[in-house]
C-alpha cells in the first residue's frame, strides 16, 4: 500500500511541475498547435482528477503517512486539474484579430 502511495504521489509531482518545464504559450502561433495544447492539458486534468480519486479512497497505512498528507495531496492534485481545465478553455478559444481602438 505504500508503495502505491509513493509512486501516485511521484506521478502526481511529474505532472505539477510539467508546465513549468514547457515554452510559454505565447510561443504557439497555429491554431493547430494551441489545439494540441489545450487537449494535452485536458488529459492531464483527467489524469490528475482520477490520481485524485485514487489517493482520496485508498486508505494509508496509519503508521507510515498521515491522512492529512494523502487529503492535501488530493486536494492539490484537484485545484491543478481545475487550472489545467480552465487552461485548455482558455487556449481553444479563438484569437482576436483585430482590437477594438475606440
Amino acid at each position: 500500500m505504500f508503495l502505491m502511495n509513493a509512486a501516485i504521489a511521484l506521478v502526481a509531482a511529474l505532472m505539477l511541475f510539467e508546465p513549468f518545464t514547457r515554452a510559454p504559450v505565447s510561443r504557439f502561433t497555429t491554431p493547430r498547435m494551441r489545439r494540441n495544447l489545450a487537449h494535452r492539458s485536458f488529459y492531464q486534468a483527467a489524469a490528475a482528477f482520477f490520481a485524485a480519486l485514487l489517493i482520496a479512497t485508498s486508505p494509508p497505512a496509519p503508521e507510515r503517512i498521515s491522512p492529512l498528507i494523502v487529503l492535501s495531496v488530493a486536494s492539490l492534485l484537484v485545484l491543478a486539474s481545475v487550472y489545467w481545465i480552465v487552461r485548455g478553455k482558455r487556449l481553444l478559444r479563438q484569437r482576436r484579430v483585430f482590437s477594438n481602438m475606440y
